[in-house]
């Protein structure tokens, strides 16, 4: 099982309850470098658009800063018939944004919103049998405080799945959709609710005063959460430039999103924290093995010699982090030496496999966009190491609403992009591994690549999935289906006045406990 679920210790229970909060006050604004996608979490989504919900909705169980799974509106899980069953025990008395008190009903409300297909759910294919994930065969609600999710088999990712930051199995109130089901607003559980919206200027979030917090310490999205102001005001400002204008001027509070050169020039500034923390999203080069170029495993290895990844990484993080090749994050407990294998720098041995694939100088374009500048420049970088190795190598440059799009429908040679935090490896690799017929996102097929994650998915056994972990990435060096650049790096700002804001291992900022002194 996932770390914090051990067969020792099947049941975890936190006492739940109203606890004093502290008196809110104020606007706490926060810089967004471009607006959300949606408010349906999990559908349309992207990383801003997955902070600002997180702030709105939660689920049975949520994921701790140490990156194990917690009861958040389950006041304990229990397992049995050897992990087939998750039998999920909610707290009394939490109450939606629109005043209705959480019961088992509206969990499997919930799951049936999500799992239906015309809601485009982005992780149905987890829980259906038609990915990699489980299969649920039943959601059972035996009394109004109990919901119990039967499996067709034992997962050792299952609860981290659910406390997904991209996808959470959100618990929402069934107005949260219209008569005829098209989708209205997130009506959820968390300390803030959803106030106004205006598209491409701003988000507004309320707080909400009848919020059940839990007793509990706040850790990463688990734990007791205490809205301590009045509305949170999430600012669309692009321009990275005027977002630290308006920090160093007071017309913005935190800016949860830098480039690492940013941050260090905000460092001299005497009103300002900057906040760095390394991150599970992983930065990489996507590759179209179904391409006929890079279809040639020799080709795909010239690619991964012809780039010097230190460089990138020193370019990207101001020096901040290094490398890793590996989709398992530095900052996990998975992550060692093994994983730091890879195909070193070295054009010369680039340029020698290209003569052995008979490469005749076919172009290579490599996508990016300039909404996210690290994706930019690593593909400015990435574009001129191809061309020194001796590939014919362009850059297109697409609006991030295209290249997503290019990448969802498997559109592309090379594309320079990233994937956001997942809680255990094996998510990565589940993202990474499938049939590119049957899943157009999926970047590696390979029979033994896939019973190594079916280890990993099903082995409750640290040893046995650390195993798999390892080989996986000693085959993805063989295979290189992807180039990982680098772990991300949060670089965040705060006006000197903000308490209690912090960042973690998700680069997800939870604004609740987060105040404005003076206010």
């Amino acid at each position: 099982m996932s770390r914090g679920w051990t067969r020792g210790a099947w049941a975890l229970a936190a006492l739940a309850g109203m606890v004093p909060v502290a008196a809110a006050s104020g606007t706490l604004t926060v810089a967004l470098n471009a607006d959300i996608r949606s408010t349906e979490p999990g559908v349309n989504r992207d990383t801003n658009s997955d902070m600002v919900l997180a702030q709105v909705v939660e689920g049975l169980v949520a994921t701790r800063a140490d990156l194990s799974v917690a009861p958040m509106l389950a006041d304990r899980v229990d397992m049995a018939d050897e992990g087939r069953t998750y039998i999920f025990h909610l707290r009394d008395g939490v109450r939606f944004h629109d005043g209705r008190v959480l019961r088992a009903g509206d969990v499997r409300w919930s799951w049936d919103h999500w799992m239906d297909p015309a809601r485009n759910w982005t992780c149905r294919s987890f829980y259906d049998g038609t990915g990699r994930g489980v299969k649920v065969l039943s959601v059972d609600t035996p009394d109004d405080l109990t919901v119990r999710f039967t499996l067709d088999r034992p997962s050792a990712v299952f609860l981290a799945q659910m406390a997904s930051t991209q996808c959470p199995l959100a618990i929402l109130s069934p107005s949260s959709v219209g008569a005829d089901g098209h989708w209205i607003a997130p009506i959820g559980t968390g300390p803030f609710r959803l106030g106004e919206w205006r598209r491409g200027q701003y988000v507004m979030l309320d707080r909400f005063d009848g919020y059940s917090a839990r007793n509990d310490e706040a850790s990463g999205l688990a734990g007791g959460k205490q809205a301590l102001v009045d509305q949170v005001k999430f600012l669309i400002v692009p321009d990275v430039t005027t977002s630290q204008t308006a920090l160093l001027s007071g017309g913005v509070d935190i800016i949860p999103a830098l480039p690492a050169a940013a941050g260090q020039d905000l460092k001299r500034f005497s009103g300002v924290r900057v906040h760095e923390q390394e991150l599970l999203s992983w930065t990489v080069l996507l590759l179209q093995s179904d391409d006929p170029v890079l279809s040639d495993v020799r080709i795909r290895h010239a690619v991964a010699h012809a780039i010097d990844r230190d460089g990138i990484a020193m370019v990207a993080t101001n020096g901040l982090v290094t490398p890793n090749p590996s989709a398992v994050p530095r900052v996990a407990p998975q992550h060692g030496p093994a994983h730091d294998e890879w195909p070193a720098y070295d054009p010369e041995k680039a340029r020698a496999l290209l003569r052995e694939a008979g490469y005749a100088g076919q172009r290579i374009v490599v996508q990016t966009n300039r909404r996210f500048p690290n994706m930019f420049d690593n593909a400015v970088l990435i574009h001129a190491y191809l061309r020194d190795a001796g590939f014919n190598a362009d850059l297109a440059v697409l609006d991030w609403a295209s290249q997503l799009s290019n990448y969802q429908k498997g559109r592309y040679q090379l594309s320079s992009f990233s994937y956001s935090a997942r809680f255990d490896p094996a998510l990565t690799y589940d993202a990474l591994i499938g049939d590119r017929a049957k899943r157009a996102t999926a970047q590696w097929y390979s029979a033994q690549a896939a019973a190594l994650l079916d280890r990993a998915n099903r082995s409750a056994d640290e040893v046995e999935r650390q195993a798999a972990f390892d080989a996986l990435h000693h085959q993805m060096a063989a295979d290189v289906p992807i180039i990982g650049l680098y772990n991300g790096v949060a670089v965040a700002a705060t006006r000197a006045n903000v308490t209690g804001f912090h960042n973690w291992a998700a680069n997800l900022p939870v604004l609740w406990g987060v105040a404005k002194e003076g206010e």
